[in-house]
């Protein structure tokens, strides 16, 4: 289970939504997104709090089918 939660959010990194809107629509801050994005920070370390946001983030966008690969 943890491994697919990683997984979503590495795909969700990956993808060309900007540091910003991701920031702005997730509620992490656009540090934080930069430090996972650029690698300053591991995604197994994130806490549970910042995960769970990113998962409904990714949630919400999986509906609209908004996240696409660079």
């Amino acid at each position: 289970m943890i491994e697919k939660v990683i997984k979503e959010i590495e795909e969700l990194f990956n993808s060309n939504i900007t540091d910003y809107r991701l920031a702005k629509d997730s509620g992490v801050t656009l540090s934080m997104i930069q430090n996972y994005r650029n690698g300053s920070r591991k995604i197994e370390n994130m806490t549970l709090k910042t995960a769970g946001k990113l998962c409904k983030y990714i949630e919400s966008k999986k509906e609209d089918n908004k996240i696409t690969p660079f």
